[in-house]
């Protein structure tokens, strides 16, 4: 009995300060909880503020630029003129585009690309084309047998003194010309010298792969021509291209 009464006791003593500690509100000085007030103005809208609303259109499809019929603009490096000036059209899977510049009386050139887009999104766009160009160059002092030139002329319509590399029969018209006047050969050897510029030319067709991702353009393939070069060539060209593309849903 004596066992019961003291369970009761306890019991009575320790539920207060339980009941007390289970409130998830403070109380103040006087002991009464303290609780925010509920006082909604509406029915998205509560006493601390507005709840943030879902706009109507967040979850429509994000609109894309499109993949085809628009035109492209800019510059690139490479072939045919060093440094060229781009414009094309993408209509549907076929491809325009024209490239090149001028920078000189023998330092130029241009390209013409009819090409065919098997590959695009709107951000990609995978395409071979056939090209056709034409360049001139005037490096100074080059070296013979370096970048694919098959000769170097030396600017001077003389036999014998006409090509940069003088082949055999060169070498002896050069020494009979000396054995005559040797004044006049050492003219002739110094207007065929190896430090002066040269003009270079080129015809050329080819076939390249294009790769147009977003602004950045990349050209890559072969052409064989006339001119000044040596068979296969390497046709290169990357640059940066702003693009028409508007946006659809």
């Amino acid at each position: 009995m004596k066992k019961l009464i003291l369970l009761f006791i306890t019991v009575f003593l320790i539920a207060p300060s339980l009941f007390a500690q289970s409130s998830p509100y403070p109380k103040d000085k006087d002991g009464n909880e303290i609780k925010p007030e509920w006082a909604p103005t509406k029915s998205d809208q509560s006493a601390f503020g507005e709840d943030e609303k879902l706009k109507a259109d967040s979850l429509d499809a994000k609109r894309l630029p499109k993949s085809t019929n628009f035109w492209v603009y800019g510059a690139s490096i490479g072939s045919p003129a060093s440094l060229n000036f781009n414009l094309g059209y993408y209509f549907k899977d076929v491809v325009l585009r024209g490239s090149g510049g001028a920078w000189g009386p023998h330092w130029l050139g241009g390209q013409v690309d009819l090409g065919y887009t098997f590959w695009k999104t709107p951000v990609i766009a995978h395409s071979i084309s056939i090209v056709g160009g034409y360049f001139e160059v005037n490096p100074f002092a080059p070296e013979v047998g370096r970048g694919g030139q098959s000769s170097y002329p030396t600017g001077l319509n003389i036999p014998g003194y006409n090509r940069r590399d003088p082949s055999q029969e060169d070498l002896l018209i050069r020494s009979y010309v000396n054995s005559i006047d040797s004044n006049f050969g050492t003219y002739l050897e110094y207007e065929s010298r190896e430090r002066q510029r040269v003009h270079l030319s080129q015809r050329y067709v080819g076939l390249t792969y294009d790769f147009l991702l977003g602004n950045f353009f990349l050209q890559v393939g072969g052409g064989v021509g006339q001119g000044d070069y040596k068979n296969p060539q390497l046709l290169l060209q990357m640059g940066y291209l702003f693009n028409t593309r508007e946006y659809h849903d």
